[in-house]
């Protein structure tokens, strides 16, 4: 048993997973496995898994569905952390020895993610910085606001992912961000570290644009749900909140209100009266 398991899906990476693989194989803390789930790819994908002789990889075969995939690398990972991460990026070869050290000083914190490096054909490489670093506080009204940037190169507790039963659900391209929705509405703490411990690339922005339309949505349907679960939540002290929402859901059917204007309405409620609903939950525990 190793202590992280790092979880890759691929599908038709024949072209990046060869570089993703060893940045892992590089890493400077070497306790862990890697688990890949080959994503129904038709090109070379497999072959090139197969080519590396390390007994620290797995590779298993699944059909072409991603967020069951993710699934079945979770459930297969045996170690005390798992560390996500995509077939086309490149971890810092420190990646998971800080982030190791994170967890185990900090046994509170649930998921540790990072700030990173941004490259592709045609892009130029440059850091994207956060809007928050160390613990982030209040993170379902944060993740409300989009002021987390939420990509797969982050560390978490298999405990407390196994404890509570969450899962990656289908929410295609938002996956990460309903997983993270899902472990702060069970009171996980979630931290960010500033240092840049992965490069991220970016896709064919073709393929970007076929995408957004069902990730705009789904983002959508999240951000309606941790208003719902945030309003039901304090309704046993404020009952007006919920109809408050579905007044405002009304609103948003009708376009008599913009999707800006209901999350920005919703986050300031929250924000403004932090501190009242915080003494609220504490309460309510």
């Amino acid at each position: 048993m190793k202590t992280i398991s790092v979880v890759m899906c691929a599908s038709n990476a024949e072209d990046t997973i060869a570089g993703s693989i060893e940045s892992v194989l590089k890493q400077s803390y070497p306790d862990f496995e890697l688990i890949i789930v080959n994503n129904g790819s038709t090109d070379n994908t497999k072959a090139i898994i197969n080519s590396y002789d390390d007994e620290r990889i797995r590779i298993i075969d699944n059909i072409d569905n991603y967020i069951q995939s993710l699934n079945i690398g979770i459930k297969a990972s045996t170690g005390k952390y798992i560390a996500r991460m995509d077939s086309g990026d490149i971890m810092h070869v420190d990646r998971l020895k800080l982030q190791h050290s994170v967890m185990e000083d900090f046994p509170n914190i649930i998921v540790c993610s990072c700030w990173e490096i941004i490259f592709g054909k045609n892009i130029a490489r440059r850091m994207h910085e956060q809007k928050f670093c160390g613990l982030i506080e209040q993170p379902l009204v944060q993740l409300l606001n989009d002021n987390v940037r939420i990509s797969p190169i982050y560390m978490m507790r298999k405990s407390f992912i196994d404890e509570k039963k969450i899962q990656y659900e289908d929410y295609n391209y938002a996956e990460d961000y309903k997983l993270w929705s899902e472990i702060a509405k069970s009171k996980g703490v979630l931290y960010m570290d500033s240092q840049p411990l992965i490069y991220s690339r970016i896709c064919d922005m073709k393929i970007s644009r076929k995408r957004r339309e069902i990730q705009i949505q789904n983002i959508s349907k999240i951000k309606k749900e941790i208003v719902f679960s945030l309003c039901y939540k304090l309704s046993e002290v404020y009952p007006m909140l919920i109809p408050l929402y579905h007044t405002n859901i009304d609103l948003l059917k009708e376009e008599l209100i913009s999707e800006k204007d209901f999350f920005s309405l919703f986050y300031s409620l929250f924000i403004k009266n932090k501190n009242r609903f915080k003494d609220i939950e504490n309460k309510l525990k």
